[in-house]
């Protein structure tokens, strides 16, 4: 197998693509409701938003941040912290993970998760240019995820762009590749919308670092596509409500409970 198929299968079977998916669209969803251009909000407004939302979300799915509990038997308390900024009936799509199935694992301060062998950063991007997102222009931190090198078993005819790179360079990736955390192999979950349709981009895949322009990715997967015909986009969802029912009142979520914990999220 691929890495690319080893790493769908490992994270989509511990429900970490859904939680991207989940997150992501509650992040944007919230993001564009409080979206007010009259009172000075502009794009990057509303990246900023999104992606600190984003990383709210995931802290709540994965139970880490303060929502994390010091064990999967503890987390039969706190529901109401989970549920809190959360809109009507987004808390019953959330998906269910075990704590302790991802944990978090930050890369020098960049939010970040592990699951198994696979890290996973978020960065946004502007709204069509997945392809060429220039990872030289990026933090240093992006920069060192892009000279991870190649994945193993890639083929490519093509040399290396670090080949044809001028020694400071080339210098500077193999002290990064060096530092890399060789337990882990990091890849990026990349999001992005064009705000005046609402429409969202997320891919998951592994970084490449392109510093003439090249292509960014050694390989990415569309998490918004359900099956290869479907386009690579995704609006914005409806807000979800209340089940309809006699009494108007909501069924009782069935989910364990989980606790917060004490202290900042680099646990």
């Amino acid at each position: 197998m691929s890495e690319q198929q080893d790493a769908l299968e490992d994270l989509g079977s511990s429900g970490v693509l859904s939680a991207l998916g989940w997150a992501n669209a509650s992040a944007y969803r919230r993001t564009m409701e409080d979206y007010d251009p009259d009172t000075g909000h502009d794009q990057g407004w509303v990246g900023s938003t999104a992606h600190k939302l984003f990383v709210d979300r995931l802290h709540r799915v994965f139970s880490t941040g303060k929502h994390s509990v010091d064990s999967p038997e503890a987390a039969s308390a706190g529901l109401d912290l989970v549920q809190s900024g959360l809109s009507p009936g987004e808390y019953r799509k959330m998906p269910v993970i075990t704590p302790g199935v991802v944990t978090w694992s930050d890369l020098n301060q960049s939010p970040g998760w592990r699951c198994g062998e696979w890290r996973f950063l978020l960065t946004s991007f502007v709204y069509g240019e997945s392809n060429r997102i220039p990872w030289p222009q990026k933090s240093p931190t992006k920069q060192r995820v892009a000279s991870q090198g190649r994945p193993a078993g890639w083929l490519d005819p093509r040399p290396t762009l670090f080949d044809a790179e001028p020694a400071p360079l080339a210098a500077v990736v193999q002290a990064l590749r060096e530092e890399a955390d060789l337990n882990a192999t990091t890849l990026i979950a990349a999001h992005s919308i064009e705000r005046e349709l609402g429409i969202r981009e997320l891919y998951l895949g592994r970084s490449r670092l392109n510093p003439r322009g090249g292509d960014a990715w050694y390989w990415k997967h569309d998490l918004l596509a359900a099956d290869p015909g479907t386009p690579t986009v995704g609006p914005l969802p409806a807000s979800p409500g209340p089940r309809p029912g006699s009494s108007g009142v909501q069924d009782a979520p069935v989910r364990l409970r989980r606790q917060a914990a004490e202290g900042n999220d680099k646990q």
